[in-house]
């Protein structure tokens, strides 16, 4: 009796394991054969065989994570057939699968979009439907515009059901320019409400004027515009007129709702309004002077105060400056940075103790702002200052874990560890831009899709993902683009990842590192590089305003001036001459500049003259005084963006 029990347990062991491995082989054959059809399929697709590609794209087996995508690329082939009776079906089979895919949404929203087309009333359903499960999705957006459709196209005979039917229709409509003031259907949708005949109030020609202010439409923003009142829409006005070329009647309405209506009015428009009026001036400096003698006491104060201490005050006044700013504004959008430029002149003064009790409220105050880094930093060199090394050396450590790609994290990193020098990182490793994440949220499908090279539909599954987007960008080789959707991506992060993320590729691609490790000469290649990025994004044919071209951004007289001195092409935008000439060029300044990279990278913007005055004329004890006391605030800006993309970059690579 035991050797029958004993028998059968094995028995039942060897049936477990036979039946888990059989499973396990299916599956690992439907997801190889899967990825085999999935990508025959869509060559077929792409060169426009829809017919074959519908067959192909059949043939991927049902157990594989690729089968809902299959459908919804059978679909598109039998709409590029115009089988749109076809194209629902598999639209359907999506929708209502038991294994939910994120190609669902889209999937319900181009179904009730062919339901539409085929005056299928089912269409109503689905638009409904989506707004309903994916209500901050861009498909509940456009669905309220198609549900405006559907109430206008089948308007009821009685007069009751019609006035309700432009009613609903309205409502819907409205919701659409609501959402999607700048979004395809947003002059058709305006359309669509003016054939409503339904009156309109003041937020209804306002809303419609922004619309078409969105859109470029400036003359027919105008119209609309002077159908709404004053107090409520000063600021569009100031904007409207300003794209019209109107200066004078922008200023205008600026300083009237500046003094009156600024109070009501959002502050992201208050500050366009402000930085569209000092534009208007010849010289910026006139414009600010103009906005303060205003004598403004609401939204938009602070700004205009801030501005002026920023950029019209004499240096020995600034402390005072923004102490008056702090005091009347203490809660500001400017306070932050209005506290730590009073922090810093009390640094700059060698008042340590008072420098850091400021520190402390600042770190309290306001713990994550865009000023903490250089607070943390400095507090660590106050801490150094007054022998408390352990706690100076935390502060570094905290500006390095909080604030990795930050110019400061490069310049704690230095004070940590002076022996590796100010420059540690002297060559970099390439590595490739790859898909930036390793697993997908979605069963690996993304990630599956994007190895596949299906990049129209992973674009369209990850919308506001920018990363993803940044790397189909680059995968199209749009660099400069890619590029700055990395970086937006990358801001957008509350909490940043280890360098060994593979988004830091996207943000900081090696794009003309070859040639610049060629042509380097004495130079480190990574402030090349560094230089490159921040100067032209990586695209060869920029052009700035002043006249300076290609991927370094020379001046053509300086290019003609290094061209004859060292026999280089004479093409500004060729890549290898550009990057060559800009290589001889730095060298030049840092030749002269004592050797030194930091001058160097000041002078590759401010000019060599203007840091050469620098040094005479402000009082430094090290390098961080003389950077945080360069007067141009362009200049800057720009040497720590350089510097800390050279530490992104040595961490990256």
């Amino acid at each position: 009796m035991r050797r029958r029990r004993k028998y059968d347990f094995y028995l039942v062991v060897f049936l477990t394991i036979l039946t888990v491995g059989y499973f396990t082989y299916n599956h690992m054959s439907a997801e190889s054969r899967g990825v085999e059809n999935y990508s025959e399929a869509l060559e077929a697709y792409k060169s426009s065989d829809y017919e074959k590609a519908y067959e192909e794209f059949a043939k991927v087996p049902s157990g594989s994570t690729l089968k809902p995508s299959a459908l919804f690329r059978q679909a598109r082939c039998a709409t590029n057939m115009d089988k749109k009776e076809l194209a629902i079906k598999k639209y359907n089979r999506i929708v209502h699968s038991s294994v939910k895919s994120s190609i669902a949404p889209i999937s319900e929203y181009n179904m009730a979009n062919l339901m539409f087309e085929i005056q299928d009333k089912g269409a109503k359903k689905h638009f409904k439907k989506i707004i309903k499960k994916y209500p901050t999705s861009d498909y509940a957006v456009a669905s309220n515009y198609y549900l405006g459709l559907i109430e206008v196209s089948n308007p009821p005979k009685s007069e009751r059901g019609l006035k309700k039917s432009k009613n609903r229709a309205f409502i819907y409509f409205k919701n659409y320019l609501e959402e999607a003031p700048d979004g395809r259907f947003a002059l058709k949708t305006i359309d669509e409400i003016k054939k409503l005949g339904v009156q309109l109030t003041n937020y209804d020609n306002l809303l419609i004027a922004k619309s078409y202010y969105a859109n470029g439409e400036y003359t027919k923003a105008k119209d609309y515009l002077n159908k709404t009142t004053l107090a409520e829409s000063w600021s569009d006005f100031a904007k409207n007129e300003y794209k019209l070329g109107n200066k004078e009647k922008a200023n205008y309405y600026a300083e009237l709702g500046l003094k009156k209506h600024a109070s009501n009015t959002p502050n992201a428009d208050v500050y366009e309004v402000i930085d569209n009026y000092i534009a208007s001036f010849p010289l910026r400096r006139d414009g600010i002077i103009k906005l303060n003698s205003l004598g403004l006491n609401s939204t938009g104060a602070d700004y205009a105060a801030y501005l002026n201490c920023n950029e019209v005050v004499a240096s020995n006044l600034k402390e005072a400056c923004y102490r008056t700013l702090y005091e009347k504004y203490p809660s500001g959008q400017f306070s932050a940075d209005s506290l730590f430029n009073i922090f810093m002149a009390k640094y700059l003064q060698k008042k340590y103790y008072d420098a850091q009790r400021l520190g402390f409220l600042h770190l309290k105050k306001f713990p994550d702002v865009n000023s903490s880094p250089a607070v943390t930093y400095y507090m660590g060199k106050i801490a150094f200052k007054l022998k408390h090394y352990e706690s100076s050396n935390n502060y570094y450590k905290q500006v390095i874990a909080k604030y990795p790609d930050s110019y400061y994290a490069f310049r704690a990193n230095y004070n940590l560890y002076k022996d590796d020098g100010l420059f540690p990182f002297l060559e970099l490793n390439e590595k490739p831009v790859v898909f930036p994440y390793k697993k997908s949220l979605d069963n690996n499908l993304v990630v599956k899709l994007a190895y596949l090279k299906d990049y129209d539909l992973v674009e369209e599954l990850c919308k506001k993902d920018k990363f993803i987007q940044s790397w189909i960008a680059y995968e199209k080789e749009n660099y400069t683009i890619s590029a700055v959707l990395a970086r937006k991506g990358m801001e957008e992060l509350a909490v940043k990842p280890s360098f060994e993320d593979l988004r830091w590729r996207l943000v900081y691609p090696m794009h003309y590192y070859d040639i610049v490790d060629k042509v380097k000469g004495g130079n480190n290649p990574i402030i090349l590089e560094a230089i490159i990025k921040e100067e032209s994004h990586f695209n060869p044919f920029a052009k700035s305003s002043v006249g300076a071209a290609g991927l370094m951004q020379l001046m053509p007289a300086t290019y003609n001036e290094v061209v004859k001195k060292h026999n280089l092409p004479s093409d500004l935008n060729a890549e290898t001459a550009n990057i060559t000439a800009g290589s001889y060029y730095y060298s030049g300044l840092k030749k002269v500049l004592g050797n030194k990279d930091l001058y160097a990278i000041a002078a590759y913007n401010g000019g060599i003259g203007s840091v050469t005055n620098w040094f005479s004329k402000l009082i430094y004890s090290d390098i961080d005084e003389f950077v945080e006391q360069i007067p141009y605030p362009e200049t800057k800006n720009y040497v720590k963006k350089v510097l800390r993309t050279y530490w992104v970059y040595g961490n990256v690579y």
